[in-house]
């Protein structure tokens, strides 16, 4: 049943929310802060992967040769099939379709060496707005569970502790598994957090919205070849 949910942000706003399940007991949370994160981890998602599809892609002049080189061959084989009668003129076409190859291979070796430069670029780039979101959000949680709340509405799988970072923690790291147990990446963003168990740090947010926007692109890829 979908019902209405009110919680406190750190600015102390009441905010109404609908949603389809049990109560959070959040004991702050940044909406501003989460919204500016997941819009700038989609769009530099998503001009990471156009940048990709762009350095795929073959230029006009490939194209053309790669159409050219197809007729050759066509031709080629034709020659080919009158058999000596037409031996000179099939030596010439081998040889065009020769020149033709070397010229197609120039094309891809010139595209692996630029789309080596940029996909080097593009790691530096990427590294360094992860640096750049990590040194800025460095100790800050952009969301953070209430322990006290949490045991009280018996959200903490029944636990007998008068911690409440202890039933804050049970609490989220269900909510979170299996993402709590793995990956160096959880761990790399909670560094500086108080309470690391149960908050949320801003590469996390930074990196799901990467992560949503790259697998809806790859979806999107996958159906316009079919």
């Amino acid at each position: 049943l979908t019902y209405l949910h009110t919680f406190t942000t750190t600015h102390n706003h009441s905010i109404t929310m609908i949603i389809p399940h049990s109560e959070i007991p959040l004991s702050s949370i940044r909406p501003t802060d989460i919204f500016l994160l997941l819009t700038l981890g989609s769009i530099t998602e998503l001009i990471h992967r156009l940048i990709t599809h762009k350095m795929k892609t073959q230029s006009s002049g490939e194209r053309a040769l790669r159409e050219q080189l197809r007729l050759l061959r066509f031709q080629t084989n034709k020659k080919r099939a009158l058999g000596a009668s037409a031996f000179v003129e099939t030596s010439k076409l081998e040889r065009i379709v020769l020149a033709k190859e070397k010229e197609l291979s120039g094309y891809a070796e010139i595209r692996a060496k630029n789309n080596k430069k940029v996909e080097k670029v593009m790691k530096y780039v990427m590294n360094g707005l992860n640096l750049l979101v990590f040194f800025v959000y460095y100790g800050i949680p952009l969301l953070e569970i209430d322990g006290l709340k949490a045991s009280e509405l018996g959200l903490s799988n029944g636990l007998q502790s008068d911690d409440h970072a202890e039933h804050a923690a049970v609490f989220w790291k269900g909510v979170m598994f299996p993402l709590s147990s793995v990956g160096i990446g959880m761990k790399i963003s909670k560094i500086g957090l108080v309470n690391k168990a149960s908050s949320v740090g801003a590469l996390i947010v930074y990196w799901s919205a990467q992560v949503l926007v790259g697998k809806v692109y790859e979806c999107l890829e996958a159906l316009s070849f079919r």
